[in-house]
């Protein structure tokens, strides 16, 4: 199932899809603070990047992209039951001077945050608008719209 929306005279800051809130319910309020403290940040580097919320199966994920498909994300949040993760698509080839990146994948690397207060570090900002830039993007990119996936079946959720 895909919905879209975009609302065209949305304030600076966009507000939290209703969809994202129900997805989040089943997470400890860490999880959920840390994912939506995540999804604050990730849009005050890219504000108009397209969003794509997905209830997938092994995480609920949010996909920031400058088009509305999710393959052209340059950055995503996945939210699992303990911990949380920044992940950045192309993280293989990111610039890491904190050696902060994990994973053993080709493209993605990501950051697991397991503390609210995990959320205020300071090199955020600086890695995404490294991911913006590698991505041969700036902060415009998108269309600051909307669109929530649910993929069918099961899902790996905590409780």
């Amino acid at each position: 199932t895909c919905t879209s929306s975009r609302t065209p005279d949305r304030m600076a800051e966009r507000a939290v899809p209703p969809e994202l809130i129900e997805f989040l319910a089943p997470f400890s309020d860490d999880v959920q603070e840390i994912a939506l403290g995540l999804r604050g940040r990730v849009l005050a580097v890219m504000p108009e990047a397209h969003e794509i919320v997905w209830d997938a199966t092994n995480a609920l994920s949010l996909v920031y992209s400058p088009s509305t498909n999710w393959q052209d994300g340059v950055v995503h949040i996945a939210s699992y039951s303990k911990r949380v993760n920044l992940g950045f698509n192309d993280g293989a080839s990111l610039a890491d001077p904190l050696g902060i990146l994990t994973g053993t994948g080709a493209r993605i690397r990501h950051i697991s945050f397991n503390a609210v207060a995990d959320v205020d570090a300071e090199w955020d900002d600086e890695y995404l608008a490294a991911a913006l830039a590698q991505a041969g993007l700036d902060k415009s990119m998108g269309d600051g719209g909307t669109t929530t996936r649910v993929s069918k079946g099961p899902k790996r959720r905590p409780g």
